[in-house]
């Protein structure tokens, strides 16, 4: 039987940003409705950033023998 010993590391972290993303497109969805473009285009950059982030935290997790082989 081959174990496999990898798992996420960051999980909780990934999914902290994952719950600000949503909070920032709710917050988006706010402003939107009030008509104030500025405060959605600083929140739409703020969740771009976050989106950087998680994808960073992501590619740091160590890969299974099938997403090797996948590659």
């Amino acid at each position: 039987m081959v174990t496999n010993n990898k798992k996420m590391h960051y999980r909780q972290h990934i999914v902290r940003k994952l719950e600000n993303i949503e909070a920032k497109l709710k917050h988006i969805e706010f402003h939107n409705g009030r008509g104030n473009k500025q405060e959605v285009e600083n929140t739409k950059r703020e969740c771009e950033e976050l989106v950087e982030e998680v994808k960073a935290t992501i590619e740091r997790e160590p890969q299974t023998s099938n997403e090797l082989n996948r590659q």
